[in-house]
């Protein structure tokens, strides 16, 4: 009996030792994979939001000079007087992953001017600037330009660059009417543009003989 009692006890010892062998793993075990866990958890959410933010602030820079782009047009648009000019096409901006149509790469308004019967196209690329302290201003981007030109030439339809500088698109402070074809820079001081300004709340007047827009 004290044999058997013996051999019992020596059984749960083992039973109690394995036992508590297997708790101190287990719970080892947890205390070494929660923290590197929850780093790992706290690491990601700090590049996502960040990321986020980059986001955001982009299409909301991107969608302000859309809209400031859109309210020039209209401006441009409304100071060709309905009773003598045809607005034929209004192009848009619409693209995705690099793919767009044809008339994006187009002057903005191609409009036909109706006059004794006769018709005298033409095409308007809109552009607005805020003002700024400098003397020079880009009217456009340097491949731009080079697609007004060849479109102009194509076509032999006359293409102009109307450029507001200041106030606000729906109100610039200072516009100017720029024939695609007098520069090969769309970067160009001021004073080079004196002789394209006009007044800004004047509806446009297009001279079909000399091809000139003002």
């Amino acid at each position: 009996m004290i044999r058997m009692n013996g051999i019992l006890l020596i059984v749960i010892g083992l039973l109690t030792t394995g036992t508590g062998v297997m708790l101190f793993i287990k719970s080892s075990k947890t205390q070494m994979v929660m923290p590197d866990q929850k780093t790992d958890i706290i690491k990601a959410d700090s590049v996502i939001v960040g990321s986020e933010s980059d986001e955001v602030a982009v299409v909301d820079k991107t969608e302000a000079n859309v809209k400031a782009g859109l309210e020039f047009e209209k401006y441009v648009v409304l100071k060709f007087n309905e009773k003598h000019f045809t607005l034929k096409n209004w192009a848009g901006d619409k693209y995705v992953e690099g793919r767009y149509a044809e008339s994006t790469t187009q002057p903005d308004l191609q409009l036909e001017l109706r006059l004794k019967g006769k018709i005298y196209p033409l095409a308007v690329e809109c552009k607005w600037r805020s003002k700024s302290s400098s003397k020079f201003v880009r009217f456009a981007d340097d491949d731009q330009l080079v697609r007004y030109k060849a479109f102009e030439k194509k076509n032999k339809i006359p293409s102009f660059i109307v450029l507001g500088v200041g106030g606000t698109p729906a109100s610039p402070e200072v516009v100017y009417v720029i024939p695609v074809k007098v520069f090969n820079k769309p970067n160009q001081h001021l004073e080079n543009l004196d002789q394209y300004k006009r007044l800004s709340d004047k509806d446009f007047f297009y001279n079909a003989k000399t091809q000139i827009l003002n």
